[in-house]
């Protein structure tokens, strides 16, 4: 199982890597939410221990938020820390499809998307901890997710090179060079 730090920590360094990447803590805390429930509908299990509790802007890691709550409304800083081998594959390839889906989503819509009716914030009482079996439910029935490889076997894409064990892609260094994995 992953230390809930280890995963804030891997949202925040994949989030400083990209060129328009940004990291608030609101984001940070919903992008948690998201990984724990694609994991528990992925696997019947947590990816973390820690509780998550319905507050008034979505889902929070308390622990996470006091982490980072003195940055406010502002960036977090990515520091330059692979924790990529704090996890074991499954929870590498959720913790991927969370930022392939989510991460590209402002704080705010997150937010939004947290509140829908139905979802297990909005069937818990404020201040309570949103229960994982309601996580997993929810997860399980409305928010599949098709992971990388799969969806580009689905659809038959051409791609150009091939992704190492990391999901980093290579490029060929010409176009006659045969590749072998």
């Amino acid at each position: 199982m992953a230390n809930v730090f280890d995963v804030a920590e891997f949202f925040v360094e994949f989030a400083g890597q990209e060129e328009e990447g940004e990291m608030t803590q609101l984001k940070l805390n919903k992008l948690l939410y998201f990984a724990q429930g694609l994991y528990l509908a992925k696997t019947g299990k947590p990816l973390f221990n820690d509780a998550i509790e319905a507050w008034g802007y979505g889902p929070v890691v308390p622990a996470v938020y006091q982490k980072y709550k003195i940055c406010g409304r502002n960036l977090i800083e990515a520091d330059g820390k692979d924790v990529s081998c704090a996890f074991t594959d499954d929870e590498y390839d959720t913790l991927l499809d969370t930022m392939r889906e989510y991460g590209k989503f402002s704080a705010s819509y997150l937010v939004r998307k947290t509140h829908e009716p139905k979802s297990p914030w909005a069937q818990t009482t404020q201040n309570e901890v949103i229960e994982n079996s309601l996580i997993a439910a929810y997860f399980t029935q409305n928010e599949k997710i098709i992971p990388f490889n799969e969806t580009l076997a689905i659809k038959k894409l051409p791609t150009i090179g091939h992704r190492d064990a990391d999901g980093f892609l290579l490029l060929p260094v010409n176009e006659d060079e045969n590749w072998k994995i």
